[in-house]
């Protein structure tokens, strides 16, 4: 399991470790860094998967280089994983500018699996793509694109008891993605459909199209479907038994985007619930109720205090970010709120208390 995150020179980080546990919680205001963190993990995944770091739409090595940063200094990337084990990606420099990716030495276990799913995700559509690529189809997709081909391939996989709902009427991760839904939107009837003859899958929500049910259901759906299908027992190739795969990574931008706040706590539950099952989750938000329902789940026994950490980004400038890491207790109060960590609410009511 991720334990740390080394960034140097990369981006608003110029030498900065960020601790990581089974679930990490990263919040602050808007360009403080936090995307950042879940860009280094993909540009090193990318990196291990195809040799080249490189994300699309993010421009060059370059200008992931923080600015106050020398010419030939290196961009490094390292991540500690258990005690021991160290993955590092090193980008270097030469006095023109030039760069070069070291290449990794020794022996290495295989990473996490990984499921990132981004802010930016694909809303209601009438329809959606089927994996047509060689090897299998191991997540739902940067954008969620392939929520629908990857449920419909592992609706029967096993969900364990921590993750179950209540209210499921089994075991198998079709039938938890549904019991979940209805904590967003009670009584819905949610259906799924895969066509391979025409490279396309779609779904139902009581009988209609998404597009004329709201966003919050299908904005919804890759985000439950990750952090149960990447605990869940899988099914070998030939399809006849399960078994356990090796540790899961998931990254999860907004995942409280387009969801009531009942809906936000129990998807901060769910991911607390995940995490307590095997999955190491790093979440970024902007929801305080993402979090309360992280601190229910402390407080209820479902995951250990130990077992979580909020991390709270403020950028001093527009180069250089700094954390700070308020402790949860196991009752599931911090024993501190740094200014701007989700006290908005309160400032909001101590100005609507005043008298004119």
């Amino acid at each position: 399991m991720l334990t740390e995150i080394h960034l140097l020179n990369f981006k608003s980080f110029p030498d900065t470790r960020i601790a990581v546990a089974p679930m990490t919680l990263l919040a602050g205001l808007n360009n403080s860094g936090k995307s950042s963190v879940l860009q280094s993990l993909r540009m090193l995944w990318r990196w291990i998967e195809t040799g080249d770091p490189s994300l699309p739409n993010h421009g060059s090595l370059k200008e992931m280089k923080n600015v106050n940063a020398s010419r030939s200094d290196p961009i490094r990337i390292a991540f500690r994983f258990g005690d021991q084990l160290k993955r590092t990606l090193q980008i270097d420099f030469d006095a023109h500018g030039k760069l070069s990716i070291r290449p990794a030495t020794g022996s290495f276990p295989p990473l996490p699996s990984m499921s990132y799913v981004a802010a930016d995700r694909w809303g209601p559509r009438v329809s959606l793509p089927i994996y047509t690529a060689l090897g299998d189809l191991t997540h739902v997709g940067e954008y969620g694109e392939y929520v629908l081909d990857f449920l419909s391939r592992h609706e029967i996989d096993i969900v364990p008891p921590t993750l179950r709902h209540p209210e499921a009427e089994g075991e198998t991760l079709e039938y938890n993605v549904r019991a979940w839904l209805k904590e967003i939107s009670p009584n819905v009837d949610f259906k799924h459909t895969r066509d391979p003859q025409r490279d396309t899958s779609y779904a139902t929500i009581d009988g209609f199209r998404p597009p004329n049910t709201g966003f919050g259901l299908s904005y919804t759906l890759p985000v439950i479907v990750s952090l149960l299908c990447m605990s869940a027992e899988w099914k070998d190739a030939g399809e006849q038994e399960f078994s356990s795969k090796h540790s899961s990574l998931v990254l999860l931008e907004n995942p409280e985007a387009h969801l009531h706040p009942k809906g936000q706590t129990e998807m901060g539950r769910l991911i607390a619930c995940s995490a307590a099952s095997g999955v190491q989750v790093i979440v970024e938000t902007h929801s305080d109720h993402i979090m309360d329902g992280v601190r229910i789940a402390v407080k209820e026994g479902l995951i250990q205090s130990s077992e979580t950490l909020f991390h709270y980004f403020t950028g001093n400038s527009p180069y250089e970010s700094t954390i700070v890491t308020p402790k949860l207790h196991s009752d599931g109060k911090l024993d501190y709120w740094p200014e701007g960590f989700f006290d908005q609410t309160l400032k909001n009511r101590a100005r609507l208390s005043r008298r004119k």
